[in-house]
């Protein structure tokens, strides 16, 4: 195992465990490496408000990544670091794009999740994944002029879903990055954007170089970061395109894969 300076982490599927709660064993794992002088750097496609609820349960105080790295912001005083946005006229390009498919989309705008109704079954399961109430805009979500941190499609439904992905990436090909993640959503945010690319902006910020990393995660949107580390780690519990880009493959989630890594770089680090 390298001897890691920053270890950077996807939450669900990854940090949390199958039930979406951080273990005891994972918490004492952040504990000892931050102890030993490793930096622990969540990097989540989660809104800031959300992600923060299991931040501050695992004591993590560093620059972190949210919204795919849309947003780079310092767990232990809230100060912004790094934001990019998708822009006025590229979301309302985009919401319309799936309003005349009759697909569901949600904004994330100034740390909110706006939807078109609450009430909404797609709404709903999102809100218990996220811990957060989404603010319905009725009608007029369609002509709000909102700018977005991060659009969300999400279908229940695999034929659907696919389409979504191949249909929007044909639409909008280079204008924006898209990565899908929990097999049912399709997440959009500005091209200049990817969690490898806000990895890099953090290590910038620490001065801490790229072989001195482990990245860890199981979806695809952490295959850039896990390509990009001095170490990359995929979790049990990922798909096979994840796991084909990994150096390590760590237990599932169900497993503490995740401590398990972090207490190896723990080990190495003494």
């Amino acid at each position: 195992m390298v001897k890691a300076r920053l270890i950077a982490l996807d939450m669900d599927g990854t940090m949390l465990d199958g039930e979406g709660r951080l273990t005891a064993r994972i918490k004492e794992a952040f504990r000892a490496a931050q102890l030993c002088g490793i930096k622990i750097v969540a990097a989540t496609g989660r809104m800031y408000p959300s992600a923060m609820i299991h931040l501050r349960e695992a004591g993590i105080k560093s620059a972190s990544i949210f919204y795919n790295g849309a947003l780079i912001r310092d767990t232990a005083d809230g100060r912004t670091i790094y934001e990019r946005r998708l822009g006025e006229g590229l979301t309302a390009e985009i919401l319309n794009f799936f309003r005349k498919h009759g697909w569901y989309v949600q904004v994330y705008s100034d740390d909110r999740l706006i939807v078109v109704d609450d009430g909404d079954e797609r709404c709903r399961y999102y809100e218990n994944i996220c811990g957060q109430k989404a603010v319905a805009y009725g009608e007029k979500f369609w002509e709000s002029g909102l700018d977005s941190s991060k659009l969300l499609g999400i279908s229940f439904d695999g034929a659907e879903f696919r389409k979504i992905c191949e249909e929007v990436r044909g639409a909008f090909g280079e204008r924006i990055y898209q990565a899908t993640s929990w097999g049912s959503f399709v997440e959009i945010v500005h091209p200049a954007v990817n969690k490898a690319k806000a990895l890099a902006r953090v290590c910038d910020y620490y001065g801490i170089p790229r072989e001195e990393t482990i990245a860890i995660g199981d979806s695809g949107n952490d295959v850039e970061m896990i390509k990009w580390a001095g170490i990359g780690v995929a979790m049990g519990n990922s798909k096979d395109g994840v796991k084909a880009v990994a150096d390590v493959i760590a237990p599932p989630n169900t497993e503490e894969g995740a401590a398990r890594i972090i207490e190896k770089a723990v080990a190495a680090a003494l």
